[in-house]
């Protein structure tokens, strides 16, 4: 796998891939998983925090999906340490990376900041746009939230320039891709940000990674997928015109529900008797219309196999338009 697409499913779990077996443990409460970009969720709790489509973070209820609060404090959901969430925000005025500690209890209110210088060039968006693709994970550890970022700049298209790096921006890490990226540690309680060396990194014991596992069945005719908690297993199965999911426990196997989709699987928790994953965009057709489907989060009832509720959530990849 590509360091790019290390960063966007877990660059954690492979910096620090000595912590595999503290990652295999369950996520207590008021820890949470990450489910992809942006998207924590505590099913203890039954709580998700997402970015917002207008921008800012939101709490949504996972049993009715109706917001809790909104802040506009971050702007990327991190991590869950306590009772603060850990959230990438706005960069500072010279592009730095700015890493924010919101109050759960207190609606998202800030509780500390701080921000990380970035090599020239480089600007800690939350967003992708034309130029770059910036992308951040945390995960905890035993000495505070270990931050991990990577910045990728687009190809240069016909016509324009590119802005040549200086030595400051040469100097930096890079990795296969050419990119430039860095690791930090961040007190979430002092609002304190440290750049770390890689070894340090690697010394930091304790951080919890999760990433989606996968293997075939017996008879090579489904997949199977651990859910982002570990806790639970979908096993995906090929109908014909679409998919067919079964849930189960992980420890037990005991059969929770199915339910049928349009995709192979799609990372997950289960929260109670609901199915908690993030649908793609696309559309749909309803009659002669297309209609366009926004990334959303989506809950699904695990005993009937029907949709309950979903929310519309911001899409950070950059789709275009394109500068001629």
């Amino acid at each position: 796998m590509e360091v790019k697409k290390l960063y966007v499913y877990g660059l954690l779990a492979a910096l620090l891939a000595t912590s595999a077996a503290v990652a295999q443990a369950a996520p207590a409460a008021g820890e949470g998983v990450s489910l992809r970009d942006g998207v924590v969720i505590d099913a203890a709790r039954s709580i998700a925090y997402v970015m917002h489509p207008q921008g800012g973070i939101q709490a949504l209820d996972l049993t009715q999906g109706t917001l809790l609060w909104r802040s506009t404090e971050g702007e990327r959901p991190l991590v869950l340490a306590g009772d603060l969430l850990v959230a990438q925000g706005r960069p500072g005025e010279h592009g730095e990376l700015r890493i924010v500690a919101l109050d759960v209890r207190r609606d998202g209110i800030r509780s500390s900041e701080a921000d990380l210088p970035m090599p020239a060039g480089v600007r800690a968006d939350a967003v992708e746009s034309v130029q770059q693709e910036f992308r951040v994970t945390a995960a905890p550890s035993s000495q505070g939230i270990l931050v991990a970022w990577e910045s990728q700049m687009r190809p240069v298209l016909s016509g324009h320039s590119a802005v040549e790096p200086d030595a400051e921006s040469k100097a930096a890490v890079h990795g296969e891709a050419g990119g430039p990226q860095g690791t930090a540690l961040f007190d979430p309680r002092a609002g304190r940000l440290m750049p770390l060396e890689a070894a340090d990194t690697r010394q930091i014991a304790g951080v919890r990674a999760a990433a989606v596992v996968s293997h075939a069945s017996p008879d090579g005719e489904e997949r199977r997928f651990a859910s982002a908690d570990g806790r639970h297993v979908l096993a995906s199965r090929f109908t014909g015109d679409g998919y067919r999911w079964t849930i189960t426990d992980a420890v037990s196997g005991a059969v929770l529900g199915t339910v049928d989709s349009a995709v192979s699987m799609s990372p997950f928790v289960v929260a109670g008797t609901r199915l908690i994953h993030v649908a793609q965009p696309g559309y749909r057709r309803e009659g002669t219309k297309l209609l366009d489907r926004p990334l959303r989060l989506r809950a699904v009832d695990l005993a009937t196999g029907g949709e309950l509720w979903t929310q519309p959530i911001r899409d950070t990849a950059f789709r275009g338009p394109f500068p001629r």
